[in-house]
C-alpha cells in the first residue's frame, strides 16, 4: 500500500543556501525560531466532562430556571377545609452531547530523522497537538456563536451591536467595541427579561411570556475579543484608566485584561468576517467586523470528551517510515443560550 503526503529528507530539508565555501563556511544556529502555537481559549473557561469507558454519549442535565416566586403557588393561612394548592415543576431537562472520534497522522522517512539535525518526530508531535488545540477550540466558539437567539416568546442569547447599528448591514466603520458596550452587555447578561429584535427595534419581553435567568457575575463573566477589539479597548482612555492587568486571579490563556469584574480575553477563533460577506447575524456586513461574545462561560456551554487525545509513534519496516497518530472524540453542546450575549462590531 502507498502512502501519500509522506514526508522525505527533500521535504523537510529547507530552503536551499548559497555562497557557502569551503574556508568561509556558514554558521546554522542552535534552534529555530518557533511559529505561533494554538491555544485553548474558550475550552479553558466552559464546562469539560469526560465519558467513561464504555459509554458513548453523555447528558447534561439541567435546571431551565428558578420557578422563583410567581412559579410557586403560595396560600395564606391555614389549610382547613382544602388541600394546600400545587406547584407544577417542570423545570429540569437534560441535553445529549454526542462526541465524535477524529483521527489524524504524520509519516516521516526514517532516512529524513536520520539525517536532519532537528528532532523531526518531536516537532511533528507538537504540530499535531497544536492543530488539535486549534481545532477543538474553533469547534467551541462556534457553537456558542451559533446558540439559539432570543425570541419575543422564549429565552436565547441576545444580540447586541456597536454604536447606533441594528444588524451587521448598518455597522458603520465607528461602531467599535466600547467600554459602555461592554457595561451594557454584562447589564442584559445579569436582567431577568428576555430581550430581542423587533425588525429595527430591541424589544424587552414579558417575563409571563419568557423567563431569563438572571446570571450573577461570580467573577466568571468572560469576554472574548479579536485583536482589533483589543486594540480599540487599549486606545480608548476609559478602559485604559479602569482596566486591571495583574492580579492574583487565575489568568486565562489570552486574558489581557480585567474590566469591571469581567475577564477579557482575546483571541483569533472569535468570528471574523470582511465587509461585503455574510455577518454572524445572517445579513451582509456592511464593514469588517468581528462577533464577540460575552458570557458565564460554566452554564453556557458543556464540552464532553469522548476520548482525549494520545499521540503514538510506530515503526512501518516494510517503507523505512514513522507513524505519528493522533486520535480523540470530543462534543460540546450549549446548556443555557441565556448565558450568551454576542456584540457585533466594527473592526
Amino acid at each position: 500500500m502507498e502512502l501519500a503526503n509522506e514526508i522525505s529528507s527533500t521535504t523537510s530539508r529547507g530552503t536551499a543556501v548559497s555562497s557557502a565555501y569551503v574556508n568561509q563556511p556558514l554558521q546554522y544556529g542552535n534552534g529555530f525560531l518557533d511559529a505561533a502555537k494554538k491555544r485553548f481559549y474558550f475550552l479553558e473557561s466552559v464546562n469539560v466532562r469526560n465519558t467513561e469507558e464504555g459509554h458513548k454519549d453523555y447528558v447534561e442535565y439541567k435546571r431551565t430556571n428558578y420557578l422563583g416566586s410567581s412559579g410557586v403557588t403560595f396560600d395564606s393561612g391555614e389549610a382547613t377545609t382544602a388541600d394546600i394548592s400545587n406547584t407544577s415543576v417542570d423545570n429540569l431537562d437534560g441535553v445529549q452531547i454526542v462526541p465524535t472520534y477524529y483521527t489524524a497522522h504524520i509519516t516521516v522517512t526514517e532516512w529524513n530523522v536520520r539525517t536532519n539535525r532537528f528532532s523531526l518526530i518531536e516537532r511533528f508531535r507538537e504540530d499535531l497537538v497544536y492543530a488539535t488545540a486549534d481545532k477543538i477550540d474553533q469547534f467551541v466558539a462556534t457553537q456558542i456563536g451559533d446558540a439559539t437567539e432570543s425570541t419575543s416568546s422564549a429565552t436565547g442569547a441576545i444580540q447586541l451591536y456597536g454604536g447606533d447599528a441594528t444588524s451587521d448591514s448598518t455597522l458603520a466603520g465607528s461602531d467599535i467595541l466600547t467600554p459602555d458596550l461592554i457595561v451594557k452587555a454584562a447589564k442584559f447578561l445579569g436582567d431577568k427579561y428576555v430581550w430581542y429584535w423587533n425588525s429595527t427595534t430591541f424589544t424587552k419581553v414579558a417575563q409571563a411570556t419568557a423567563v431569563k435567568n438572571p446570571w450573577v457575575n461570580e467573577d466568571d463573566y468572560v469576554l472574548y475579543v479579536g485583536p482589533s477589539q483589543h486594540l480599540a479597548l487599549q486606545q480608548d482612555s476609559q478602559f485604559s484608566n479602569a482596566a486591571e492587568y495583574g492580579s492574583n486571579d487565575i489568568v486565562l490563556n489570552g486574558q489581557v485584561a480585567k474590566y469591571q469584574g469581567i475577564k477579557i480575553v482575546m483571541t483569533t477563533n472569535v468570528e471574523s468576517v470582511a465587509s461585503g460577506s455574510t455577518g454572524p447575524d445572517g445579513t451582509t456586513a456592511s464593514a469588517d467586523m468581528t462577533r464577540c461574545i460575552l458570557m458565564k462561560p460554566k452554564k453556557a456551554f458543556t464540552f464532553v470528551w469522548g476520548k482525549e487525545p494520545e499521540i503514538s509513534v510506530t515503526p512501518f519496516p516494510r517503507r523505512k517510515q514513522i507513524d505519528i497518530v493522533t486520535d480523540f472524540a470530543f462534543g460540546g453542546k450549549v446548556i443555557h443560550d441565556d448565558a450568551i450575549i454576542w456584540l457585533d462590531v466594527s473592526d
